[in-house]
């Protein structure tokens, strides 16, 4: 299996915390509009496509909201509680190595790869812990002797990856193994992974009451000069003009970001 130039290039974008039901995300549709934004009227044809994975938290979160709702009597506490169980519940599988994070993390890989079997360009973009997910897979696949060899970029099911609102620069996830990129291998051309972040987003900083980030953390985290390393991290502060969580969910609509994407399909 190898990439076709002659195919159309796919969007993949990857969803993070959630409320809701997973049929009712629509960030495939921000990410087309944005695009569609940057190129300025340019033809360039693309597809976007979403991996939605939230049903599979909120099967595995439904016992505990059950018990949140036997236990708190108020229906607006308990209105507030489950939301509340529902964000935190998605952060709790997501460091985990459970079945549900488990499950989530082979059907991305199973999304992807088939994507690489019809011999598309495949991109990643993926927002705060749907940053977490890509990068495991990313890196599960790079263990795999036929794909991403450091030389044949026809071999990579990724062709790049752009990442929103991580919070993958934080020591929880550090403590979780996710502190190394895999190597590659000596070779020419690099994979390349480009972080956007606001210094006012929360879930970047680890800081919930808001303080702005003092430095950049994906990159210097990531990154190592050794030769066969095959990676090219590079972060982007940007400025959403919005605070706290309204920071975590404003990329959508940034330039910056839509300016970056471009020139990684383009």
């Amino acid at each position: 299996m190898t990439v076709s130039a002659g195919k159309k290039p796919v969007i993949l974008v990857v969803h993070g915390v959630q409320l809701g039901e997973a049929v009712d995300l629509q960030q495939d549709n921000y990410i087309e509009e944005l695009v569609q934004s940057r190129l300025a009227g340019h033809t360039f044809e693309f597809d976007v496509d979403l991996y939605r994975y939230e049903d599979l938290n909120d099967v595995a979160q439904q016992k505990l909201i059950q018990l949140s709702k036997l236990i708190i009597q108020s229906p607006l506490s308990s209105i507030l509680t489950t939301s509340a169980l529902d964000i935190v519940g998605d952060v709790v599988i997501s460091l985990s190595k459970n079945s549900t994070a488990n499950a989530i993390r082979s059907k991305l890989k199973e999304k992807i790869l088939s994507y690489f079997e019809q011999g598309h360009p495949l991109y990643l973009v993926a927002h705060s812990l749907g940053t977490v997910y890509s990068f495991d897979v990313i890196n599960e696949l790079m263990q795999e002797p036929e794909y991403f060899k450091r030389d044949d970029p026809l071999s990579w099911p990724v062709q790049g990856m752009l990442t929103i609102g991580s919070p993958l620069g934080l020591d929880l996830f550090k403590q979780t193994g996710r502190s190394q990129a895999m190597l590659m291998g000596l070779g020419e051309y690099n994979f390349k992974w480009l972080n956007y972040f606001d210094v006012n987003d929360p879930v970047v900083s680890g800081n919930i009451f808001g303080v702005a980030l003092a430095s950049t953390q994906i990159a210097e985290r990531f990154k190592q000069d050794i030769p066969d390393f095959g990676w090219y991290i590079q972060d982007y502060p940007v400025v959403t003009g919005q605070t706290w969580l309204l920071a975590h969910t404003a990329y959508w609509q940034n330039p910056m970001v839509g300016d970056g994407l471009v020139s990684m399909m383009v």
